[in-house]
Parts: C-alpha cells; structure tokens; sequence
C-alpha cells in the first residue's frame, strides 16, 4: 500500500522560497519549461563560458580540481558557478535556462522528469558514502526522540519540501516502524537548521555538511539522530548529479561533451587525491581548510545506469512525489 502524502508546513519565513519551488514542482507546463538556453559566452582565450548552478558542498571541489589540473582549460571550458539555496531552484534555474548545468541530488531533477521536463543527465558524481557520512538529523538530546520512529508526527525543519532529505526521512520513519504521514515539514535553509532545533522552533532538522558540523559545535545540546541516506540507500548509490535542459543539450552539445569529458578525467583523478578535493571544497562550502580535512568524502563515480536509480524512484511513487516512475531510460541516455 503506498503512504499517504505528506503534509508540509511553511514558515512565513520561507514563504519567497517557497514561491520559487512552486515553479518547478508544481508548474511543469508553464512558461519556465520553454526557457531557451543561456546565450553563448566567451570565457578567456577564446574558452566557452558555461553557468552552474549548484547547491554549495565540499564535493564542489571537484570542479576547482578541475580547474587547478587543467582538465577544463584542455577542453576549452570556462566555468562561472553560482550557489543556489536548493535542489528544486537549481531546476527551477536549468529549466528556464538560467543555468547550462545544475548540480544537485537527484531527487529535484527526476521529479521534474515525472512531471514532464525534458531534463538530460551530463554526469553523476558522489555516490552515498557509508553510515554516517552522508549527513544527519539533528534533535535535542533531552527530546526523548532517541529512533527515527519518535519523528512520526514532529515538525521537522528540511531545505525544501522536495529536497531528497524529505524523501529519505520519512522512509526512515517507516522504516523503523513508524508513521509519516503526520509530519510536517518547514522549510529552512540549511545554515539555519541547527538553531531552530535549539530553539525549538522544530523538533528536528536534516542537515548537510558543513553545516551539520558547525551546529554540533554551536549548540551543545543537540546530537545527530542518525544518516537517513545510508538508512534507506545502498553504499555507492548515485548520489548527487549534473544535468541539463534537452535544449541546453541540443544548443550547446558539443560543449556539454566536452564539460561530462573534464569531468570524467578530474574523478579519474580525485579518487585517488580525496584530500585535495576537500583543500579546493572547504572554502566553497565556508570551511577552514584543517575543518574540510576532517569531514568524510565518499569517492567520485562518473556513470550512471537507469537501474541505479530505480530504488530512489520506487520511493518517490511510493510516498505519493510522482505517479508513475519516471522515463529514467531517457534522462540517462
């Protein structure tokens, strides 16, 4: 039997971000659908210029390894990276063509692919790490919230309604044997998360590196309830994902090789240098760089087949995000 959808409730704090995630998740026929690609631009020495948008991490690093090493120079490449709050604005960003490239859990991308967005796969990159290292939940430690089964039914702070944390949540709570279908989801940007568990303003918040981090160390009476990625995916599953419009990919296909061929060769690299992506990560994502050498970076996997990404799709149907699976066959290929 499938679960009953969720019930999310929005902060008056989050209402403008909530405002943008309604024209992607809610909108797929609307006029963000026909964005034409961002115009061509030069980078230097005659390199194109290609806008990403992404969701800051310390994996992001792999990109200024890029860089650094001259992968992308080789391919005549420039990149101009802009942070976006979320997964669902990177495709609400990629689909108006704002964007050439996103970068993001593949959660948003295939909801928008549910709902009718001709989005196309360049490249996967991390892959979910072992438990642990994929991000937490924090709670009170006085909370008496001691199992992802006590979640049923509390106020939950997430960085979007249909952030892949508000997938894998819930699926721990019924996993654990609870029920989900009672709680509420606010949204807040990640930085936030570890205050408004302090505060009480929600029960709980999941929450990324490098925030997960510095709100242990802010607040001493929080603790991390558990990893809900490893919860409910396999090690080694695809984890986070470039992607692109179907026009972007028409307009610009032969630079967009050229970008999934860079990176291809900088993972060849990176998994056998983790230490230096995190040195080239840690200041994207506000660390030091001794804070960055600390935290877990699961290795970089270029490829991706359409059944790897069937247990994450299997959960979106079964939580009431899409009706039916997704052409995953299509966004892959």
């Amino acid at each position: 039997m499938k679960s009953a959808p969720l019930r999310p409730v929005f902060a008056v704090a989050a209402l403008v971000v909530t405002l943008a995630l309604s024209a992607c998740s809610a909108s797929a026929g609307s006029s963000a659908a026909t964005g034409a690609p961002a115009a061509d631009a030069s980078g230097a020495a005659g390199t194109t210029q290609l806008v990403v948008g992404v969701v800051p991490s310390l994996e992001l690093g792999l990109l200024k390894v890029a860089e650094a090493k001259g992968f992308l120079a080789d391919a005549g490449i420039e990149l101009k990276i802009t942070n976006v709050d979320s997964g669902p604005n990177v495709v609400t960003g990629v689909v108006a063509g704002q964007y050439d490239i996103g970068y993001t859990a593949y959660a948003p991308p295939l909801l928008a692919v549910a709902q009718g967005q001709p989005l196309k796969l360049v490249s996967n990159t991390s892959t979910v790490g072992e438990y642990g290292t994929n991000g937490g939940v924090l709670v009170k430690k006085d909370s008496g919230i001691t199992s992802f089964k006590d979640l049923a039914g509390k106020k939950i702070g997430t960085n979007a309604p249909r952030s892949l944390f508000s997938l894998t949540v819930p699926a721990s709570i019924k996993h654990a044997g609870g029920d989900p279908s009672g709680i509420q989801l606010v949204p807040l940007p990640f930085a936030q998360i570890g205050k408004a568990v302090h505060d009480g303003q929600v029960d709980a918040g999941v929450i990324l590196e490098p925030f997960q981090t510095k709100a242990l160390a802010e607040y001493g009476d929080l603790t991390n309830l558990g990893d809900s990625y490893r919860d409910i995916l396999p090690v080694g599953s695809p984890g986070a994902v470039y992607f692109t419009s179907q026009a972007t990919a028409t307009a610009k296909a032969e630079t967009i090789k050229r970008f999934k061929e860079a990176v291809a060769k900088t993972i060849d690299y990176a998994n056998d240098h983790l230490d230096e992506v995190k040195a080239a990560g840690g200041p994207l994502a506000g660390l030091t760089a001794e804070q960055a050498a600390k935290l877990p970076l699961s290795p970089f996997k270029p490829q991706v087949q359409a059944a790897d990404l069937d247990s994450l799709t299997t959960l979106m149907v079964e939580f009431a995000w899409i009706k039916a699976k997704p052409d995953l066959a299509g966004f892959v290929g």
